[in-house]
């Protein structure tokens, strides 16, 4: 490890067992990983690296009480999670109930924990955003994402209908937290069609003799729950054919389906900073752009001189000018503080060992904050295999 000393961010870590093949991770550096309170952190463990995951293939749920010991409490277990994301295990706001995907036979779903009866609750679907009261989630067609895209959706699922390109049935669901109630918000037909008629000619006419197949990954909600941004993203059905992020775009709409706007084309790494406003990486440094009712308008570009190759990247809660961002796909991997108000950077963590530094084993550190702003998680093989660190204010009980 390599330490900071003048970061002003003490780093403690929380996971251990590199050397007996088991490791830990948090799901993503954009899921409410610390409860509301930032006090219990969600992750999971696996036992193997290095190999695609099997439906047979269990990782054990669990989380850690900051304020306590620290111990690893397993509370369940998954045959439905990715390399990048895990099984999503995250925390319903405002509560101690931990949700994370899982499968039934060939069906995905998601089990809800409570951290204080200790009772486990199914729900039969699988679940990818919370909104902020809870009320209602998002879901995506896991399935059909681990086919195109592995390392983020499930393997072994019924339902990906890849032999329709842009299938009028798939999209984005919204599932009713008390009812179960479904309805289809967005579908992935109406998405490319969208998509295809904001198109320069030259690529529309390329993209439709090319019969590109289409799927969406990374659907996040605004923080008032009234709108959700999703990447919609296409390539060759002959999957040993490259892409890259110019082959999508990122779309907003509002969480009752309507109001469907094109935020931006060729966009990674996607967050909303209000209700109003997102920023991500494109093409060459992370921007600001308005979520305007005739779509994406540009505000400006963060970080310039700070930020040129794509990172992932969050503000702290209530900071809207203040970021951390990691510098991903090294082997050795810093963490950066950012403040926008005083254009100022400062290394706070460096990892190593993240190798491999591509594709779909690699390991990203995915900093993600807690919701006080004291306290950031990451994942990182700085001792050999995947576990999870804690940079906290130096101060800080």
């Amino acid at each position: 490890m390599t330490d900071n000393k003048n970061s002003g961010w003490e780093r403690i870590q929380l996971t251990r067992g590199s050397d007996s093949g088991k490791y830990h991770s948090h799901a993503y550096y954009d899921i409410p990983v610390f409860d509301s309170q930032s006090r219990l952190l969600a992750g999971h463990s696996v036992s193997f690296k290095e190999r695609s995951p099997t439906p047979q293939d269990k990782i054990d749920i669990g989380y850690m009480d900051l304020q306590g010991d620290r111990s690893w409490i397993k509370v369940g277990e998954s045959t439905a999670w990715s390399w990048q994301q895990g099984a999503m295990s995250q925390w319903l706001p405002q509560t101690k109930t931990l949700i994370w995907n899982d499968r039934e036979n060939d069906q995905f779903i998601s089990r809800h924990y409570c951290a204080e009866s200790a009772q486990t609750k199914t729900f039969p679907h699988p679940v990818y955003a919370v909104a902020p009261d809870g009320k209602f989630f998002l879901s995506l067609n896991m399935a059909r994402l681990n086919y195109v895209r592995p390392g983020y959706g499930y393997a072994g699922g019924k339902g990906h209908l890849i032999d329709s390109l842009k299938p009028w049935e798939d999209g984005v669901w919204r599932i009713d937290a008390k009812s179960g109630e479904e309805k289809l918000l967005l579908s992935l037909h109406e998405a490319a069609k969208f998509l295809l008629s904001r198109l320069p000619l030259r690529l529309r006419l390329s993209n439709l003799v090319r019969r590109y197949v289409f799927w969406f990954n990374h659907v996040k909600m605004s923080p008032d729950g009234k709108r959700f941004t999703v990447k919609l993203r296409f390539r060759s059905r002959d999957l040993s054919r490259s892409w890259n992020d110019s082959m999508g775009c990122s779309l907003t709409c509002g969480t009752d389906g309507s109001d469907l706007r094109l935020l931006e084309q060729a966009t990674s790494h996607v967050i909303w900073l209000d209700n109003e406003q997102l920023y991500f990486w494109r093409r060459n440094g992370v921007y600001l752009y308005k979520d305007g009712p005739n779509g994406g308008e540009k505000v400006r570009q963060i970080a310039a001189k700070r930020i040129d190759h794509n990172v992932h990247m969050r503000h702290f809660p209530n900071e809207p000018d203040h970021f951390i961002f990691d510098t991903p796909y090294r082997e050795t991997i810093d963490l950066f503080t950012y403040s926008e108000r005083n254009d100022e950077s400062k290394k706070i963590a460096t990892f190593h060992n993240h190798n491999p530094k591509h594709g779909e084993f690699r390991c990203d550190l995915h900093p993600c904050p807690s919701p006080d702003g004291k306290s950031i998680v990451v994942t990182s093989m700085d001792d050999g295999g995947r576990q999870m660190y804690l940079l906290r204010k130096t101060g800080q009980e």
